[in-house]
């Protein structure tokens, strides 16, 4: 890659209709669906899914990042990531 970060990242968008939570790389994201708790790693199937009341939980280079949701929808597709959170 030109910019010389590593390619084993998620690009993340983590979004509620009045906030931007975070937005950046990302090493995974954690949630909690009705069937409990998954993991979105680089390399991750895509899918589109519904996540549960509770954190969800975004780690990148600066620690981990823990957001509560009321309720929320997941995208992920070719490592991108997108959270539309509270709707």
């Amino acid at each position: 890659m030109s910019n010389n970060e590593p390619d084993n990242l998620l690009n993340v968008k983590f979004i509620s209709p009045f906030e931007i939570f975070f937005e950046g790389k990302a090493n995974s994201v954690s949630a909690k669906d009705a069937s409990g708790p998954f993991d979105i790693l680089p390399g991750h199937s895509n899918f589109v899914g519904l996540i549960s009341s509770g954190d969800v939980e975004v780690v990148s280079s600066d620690g981990p990042k823990s957001i509560g949701v009321s309720k929320g929808i997941i995208y992920v597709n070719d490592d991108v990531v997108e959270v539309f959170a509270n709707i």
